[in-house]
């Protein structure tokens, strides 16, 4: 693992700005005591370098501090559809408890992956809510999805197709035409020769 990464990592980790003696004392890197590191990290795109205070902080995609932030970030981007648990991961370091406590309370909706892991996080709009019936709710829990290796075999069992490929035609593209080469016949008059009687001086040898 580089140093460069390490020191990254840390300041991911962190949603403040770090000092040059927080850095050493929980990296174990000393970023005075090598140049090159030092300006990677100054002049990196993702890194907010304070040179009055000598601090660096991570700058994540979204300026995330407090799940009211998050709620926020969520109610503004509500039109664009949900938005990817993994593009907010950097941007605070208690993503996962602020994601559980906003699902918990009411305020977003989750999808999650199989694992039970946040993968989608939307804003729960809950003037579109429709109430729905407990028991069409235990017969939609109760329903066995199969493991997705398995669903194919499944829709073709029950009768379905999982897409339908339609094969197009190639069509041939039309050859272009060769124009034919015409060989036109070209009198030559050899002027040179007019006093010639070329049909006397050329006999055909004798058998």
């Amino acid at each position: 693992m580089s140093q460069l990464y390490t020191v990254i990592q840390f300041l991911k980790d962190n949603d403040n700005p770090q000092s040059v003696t927080s850095i050493q004392s929980r990296t174990k890197v000393d970023i005075t005591k090598n140049p090159a590191l030092w300006e990677k990290l100054v002049h990196n795109d993702k890194i907010d370098f304070d040179a009055a205070n000598q601090t660096f902080a991570y700058k994540p995609t979204y300026q995330i501090r407090s799940k009211e932030d998050l709620l926020e970030l969520l109610i503004r981007k509500r039109n664009e559809g949900g938005m990817d648990y993994k593009d907010l991961k950097d941007s605070y370091s208690k993503l996962g408890s602020a994601v559980e406590e906003l699902a918990s309370e009411g305020q977003i909706l989750v999808v999650r992956n199989k694992d039970g892991n946040p993968r989608v996080l939307f804003y729960n709009e809950a003037e579109f809510n429709t109430p729905i019936d407990p028991e069409f709710k235990k017969m939609w829990s109760e329903i066995s999805i199969p493991d997705e290796t398995d669903l194919p075999k499944e829709l073709e069992n029950a009768g379905l197709k999982t897409m339908e490929v339609f094969e197009k035609k190639l069509v041939s593209e039309p050859k272009p035409k060769r124009s034919k080469t015409r060989h036109k016949r070209i009198k030559i008059t050899n002027t040179h020769l007019d006093h010639i009687d070329l049909s006397k001086d050329y006999l055909p040898p004798k058998k």
